[in-house]
């Protein structure tokens, strides 16, 4: 089938008959290429995960088998959701205008600056202090061992000794392995990159991804509100500090984004398309040869994408969760996309969940506390959209119910009511922390991280927006119709921001210092107030538009609501002050944020200068709990050494394990962070490690304005 860009003569957009065929034909280009952008990064993620897991469950991740796999995946994949899609969008109030060019080629270049800015301030850390290093060593094992869980080896120390163990930070044992605390998505991500050219390339794939990320949630904002609004949608997200911290260093949440916003933007062009179609009365005969439709493609394309995001996360599970009354509504309005987005969605979900059962159960059982309510929850959700479904299902029922909601005139004010709740729930996110019972309950603040790294305005735009497409959704649910596609299209972005505002700013479950706790903003709180509050500003310029001199008035509105949701964030990351200068006399302005400083410099460094002092045929015993849990897994990924951990270390244990090694055909190297730690046990301590670098700050009343310090210091022995 050829590949088809949606247009008037296809007879998948209405007919504009004022435009000429040139403009109409530019239109449908740069709508068709804006369309393609913003969905491909998603369409290549998961034609590498789809592949990519089943290998690394059977043991046998590799380059080659991977790659041969991969390739004609993200072809297919690629060619089914381009083949024909929309080339406009119904926009604000269904406002269907044509793509300009300027907005798909600022919307790139908002991308383009992203990852060219991140990757000049990329995180070099490949030491475990916190997550993105562990994510990194996990990555870097699999691609050279092609398999989980990492062996502990005890043989290579002539079997277990007392007080011998091989656990540290992220790293769990579990019979005779050790299970990383966390999904296998990201590392196989991680993964390509190290075949490619390894720690270094690692480093730098984040960056693209978080850029690809802002490049889907510009499509997303073009779709739901209009592309001329993209560009400004994408440098709201790019300029937040929470979206910059997490490009930055190999965290999992840029790849969630890229998977939700892509999924989304798919899920939208199946419904735009079948719309569109839908009233293409011409089209009526081709489209019962054009088996299975390309609405339903991209509706198990979308389902997919979603799914898939349970990978990277297992929190996926909570962010994905309103797409099940989402589909509920599709199986009730007898739309042909309802199967293949809920097999789309089982699909993905089922790789997360084969994931977590398989190969992280030691991860999943750690994160009981939160994965039984979210099960609750979740059985609680879907026995209601079964109610529902049934309710709609049945007509007696329904008109019953149709009764009741215009006998009291429920419908008129129900909606209203729906949209003030939303209201009273940022209020009283912002009263929270009166209720404060116990000093340190720092979450109750969790609202007042999102104005510290979006700005007041942002939030109460955002908060504006939600409340009034609540009430505008929820009319049109009621009457049961949608005459401008804006409640579908809205229906699955709005009730997942909704949720997902909700239940993570209730309770973020994360450690509250900052930029730590931040990244639990980053899936879909940030950019779900950012989509609303870009739909409020297109309200209040629509709105001004309506008044005498409505050109600038509306153009004058427009450009303050950009600049209230640019400024606050971009003065957030600059953190501009005033500095000596290096003569001593005077002050210059300076920017002492966290926009231009890296974190962990020097690192890789460092651990190549490790590896090189452990040298071949070693066996690694860490004499104490902190350089465990830095270099455990540096030590046996990077250096590719047999690694072990001793608790209590005495002459006599050590004696004995030193003992096995050599047994083993091996040479014992012991590591600590002291050398008088090492003294007792001979062999010349030297020091291996000295770097004095940046790690991340811990500020728990403020947002982060620099990198702390952290010094590492290994010393190293070699007992005979």
């Amino acid at each position: 089938m050829p590949i088809r860009t949606a247009g008037p003569d296809t007879g998948l957009e209405p007919d504009h008959a004022l435009e000429s065929a040139p403009a109409r034909a530019a239109g449908r280009l740069t709508g068709g290429l804006f369309g393609a952008v913003t969905v491909v990064p998603a369409l290549l993620a998961a034609a590498w995960l789809l592949p990519g897991l089943p290998l690394l469950l059977a043991g046998r991740l590799s380059a080659p088998p991977l790659v041969f796999m991969f390739s004609p995946l993200a072809v297919g994949l690629c060619y089914l959701a381009l083949r024909q899609r929309p080339a406009t969008w119904p926009g604000f109030r269904g406002q269907a205008k044509p793509v300009p060019w300027w907005a798909v080629a600022a919307t790139v270049a908002v991308a383009v600056g992203f990852a060219a800015w991140q990757i000049a301030e990329r995180s070099e850390q490949v030491i475990v202090v916190r997550d993105p290093a562990a994510y990194l060593q996990v990555g870097y094992w699999i691609a050279h061992h092609g398999s989980l869980p990492i062996p502990q080896q005890a043989e290579a120390f002539g079997g277990a000794h007392p007080g011998l163990t091989f656990a540290s930070a992220s790293f769990t044992p579990v019979g005779s392995g050790l299970v990383p605390q966390f999904m296998s998505g990201l590392p196989l991500v991680l993964a390509a990159a190290v075949w490619l050219d390894g720690i270094p390339a690692a480093l730098v794939i984040t960056p693209l991804i978080g850029a690809c990320a802002v490049l889907s949630f510009g499509g997303l904002a073009g779709r739901l509100v209009g592309a001329r609004w993209a560009p400004a949608a994408a440098a709201a997200l790019a300029l937040s500090l929470p979206e910059q911290y997490t490009s930055r260093g190999s965290f999992s949440e840029p790849l969630v984004q890229v998977l939700l916003f892509g999924g989304l933007c798919l899920l939208i062009d199946s419904l735009v398309i079948a719309r569109q179609a839908a009233t293409a009365s011409a089209r009526d005969t081709a489209r019962r040869h054009d088996w299975p439709g390309q609405d339903r493609v991209l509706a198990a394309l979308a389902g997919l994408a979603l799914g898939l995001t349970a990978l990277i996360r297992i929190d996926g599970l909570s962010d994905i969760l309103m797409a099940v009354p989402f589909l509920g509504l599709l199986f009730a309005a007898r739309r042909r996309q309802a199967v293949p987005f809920g097999l789309g969605l089982v699909v993905g979900v089922g790789y997360g969940l084969a994931d977590g059962f398989l190969k992280a159960r030691s991860y999943l059982d750690l994160q009981a506390s939160s994965l039984r309510p979210l099960g609750l929850v979740s059985a609680l959700v879907v026995l209601l959209t079964l109610a529902g479904l049934a309710v709609a299902r049945r007509p007696a029922a329904l008109a019953w119910l149709r009764d009741r909601l215009t006998a009291g005139r429920i419908a008129d004010w129900l909606p209203v009511a729906a949209g003030a709740v939303i209201v009273a729930i940022f209020v009283g996110f912002a009263l929270r922390p009166l209720t404060r019972k116990v000093a340190g309950q720092y979450y109750h603040d969790s609202l007042y991280w999102v104005i510290w790294y979006i700005g007041l305005p942002a939030v109460l735009l955002g908060a504006f927006g939600l409340a009034v497409l609540t009430k505008r959704c929820g009319r049109a649910l009621l009457a049961w119709t949608d005459p401008d596609a804006e409640a579908r299209t809205w229906a699955l972005p709005l009730l997942t921001a909704i949720w997902v505002i909700v239940t993570v700013l209730w309770r973020p479950a994360i450690a509250p210092d900052q930029p730590w706790a931040s990244r639990r903003l980053v899936p879909f709180v940030l950019p779900g107030l950012i989509l609303a509050a870009i739909w409020a500003a297109a309200w209040l310029r629509d709105l001004a538009g309506q008044r005498d001199a409505a050109r600038v008035t509306s153009g004058v509105v427009a450009s303050c609501c950009v600049a209230a949701l640019l400024i606050p964030a971009t003065l957030t990351n600059l953190d501009l002050g005033f500095s000596p200068n290096a003569s001593g006399s005077g002050r210059h302005l300076s920017a002492r944020g966290m926009a231009f400083r890296r974190i962990g410099v020097g690192e890789p460094t460092a651990v190549n200068g490790l590896c090189a002092a452990v040298g071949p045929d070693a066996s690694v015993v860490i004499l104490d709990p902190l350089t465990a849990d830095r270099f455990a897994q540096v030590a046996r990924g990077q250096c590719d050494t047999p690694t072990a951990v001793m608790g209590h270390p005495t002459p006599a244990k050590v004696g004995a394990v030193v003992s096995g090694i050599q047994r083993a055909g091996r040479r014992p190297v012991l590591l600590a962070r002291d050398g008088s730690v090492l003294t007792p046990y001979g062999g010349g301590p030297r020091q291996v490690v000295s770097l004095l670098t940046t790690q991340d700050a811990h500020n728990l009343t403020m947002p982060p304005d620099r990198p702390w310090p952290i010094w590492f210091t290994v010393w190293m022995s070699n007992p005979t």
